[in-house]
């Protein structure tokens, strides 16, 4: 996120340079459609910049206790389904709930509440059984609200994660518009306008070797891969994780989302590798980057066995 907020602000700088100069487009139709067409696109950028900046942490931490909550709802429901298939003698749902009993304390979200409507729908079955052996009925309402509940606020927090990814490739291809039309359109301008408006040049000038600088001559390479690494278990992300890029040596560490950004890679064969604390270590990813290409890679990390 930071590469993308340098950006953001670099346009700005450029932008405010060219506003300041107004006068120099003056009656040069050509000039004036790419600047503002620069104008529009950095506009939009900053945007979507300052969107992505607000967290979504809190909603992971709401998720998170809803999760837990229901885990605990569901383990306590799994030992009355075992105690009522012993009485019904119903060997299939005694090896149903004995089965649940074992994966809920590392399944992912999604799975969970599957197992939880498969078990309301098997204590439905036998309601008169479960009640007769001390379940009330209120039990069924509140795992069924929690049920709602939760996958309610699982789609929304999916939904935040999938606006957040789309306006992350938005603003990457805003950056290589951008990009183009400086490099293109605008340097050219300037340069031959330099002796009519040497401030402007000047300024302007400052400016574009400054991200010459920071680019080292990566002008052509305009490739990026983002992602997410997340628990494999609790969906939730996995902040400070640490995702390398091996041909580069480049070395990332995951924000609070789990999300991690490598951009103005060069088209070729790359790999990722990733590593958190208390996970176990995935597969190295091998891709193929296409010039001007946008690949999203995610991780999905292991918690380690207990003890190692």
């Amino acid at each position: 996120m930071n590469r993308l907020t340098e950006k953001t602000e670099s346009f700005l700088a450029i932008k405010r340079v060219l506003e300041s100069h107004s006068n120099a487009f003056e009656g040069k139709p050509n000039a004036i459609a790419f600047r503002d067409s620069f104008f529009e696109r950095t506009a939009t950028l900053s945007q979507l910049s300052a969107a992505m900046v607000r967290p979504v942490k809190s909603l992971y931490t709401t998720r998170r206790d809803q999760r837990l909550a229901l885990q605990q709802r569901l383990l306590l429901i799994t030992d009355f389904g075992i105690m009522l298939a012993k009485n019904a003698q119903n060997n299939g749902m005694l090896s149903i709930f004995l089965h649940y009993k074992k994966r809920l304390r590392s399944i992912s979200v999604a799975a969970m509440l599957q197992v939880a409507t498969d078990e309301l729908q098997l204590l439905d079955q036998h309601r008169s059984l479960a009640e007769a052996l001390g379940l009330p009925a209120t039990e069924i309402q509140d795992l069924q609200q929690l049920i709602t509940d939760l996958r309610a606020l699982y789609e929304l927090t999916q939904n935040q994660l999938d606006q957040r990814r789309n306006q992350r490739l938005r603003a990457l291809a805003l950056i290589n518009e951008c990009q183009d039309i400086l490099k293109f359109e605008l340097d050219k301008f300037v340069s031959f306008h330099a002796g009519e408006w040497p401030v402007l040049s000047q300024n302007y000038s400052h400016l574009r070797r400054r991200r010459r600088r920071h680019q080292s001559n990566k002008l052509n390479e305009t490739s990026d891969i983002i992602g997410t690494v997340s628990d494999a278990g609790t969906g939730l992300p996995v902040a400070g994780a640490t995702v390398k890029l091996i041909e580069q040596g480049w070395t990332i560490t995951t924000d609070g989302d789990g999300d991690f950004l490598f951009d103005e890679l060069p088209a070729g064969h790359l790999t990722l590798s990733c590593h958190a604390s208390g996970y176990e270590v995935p597969e190295i990813a091998a891709i193929v980057l296409g010039m001007n290409d946008h690949v999203v890679w995610n991780f999905q990390l292991t918690k380690l066995a207990s003890g190692n």
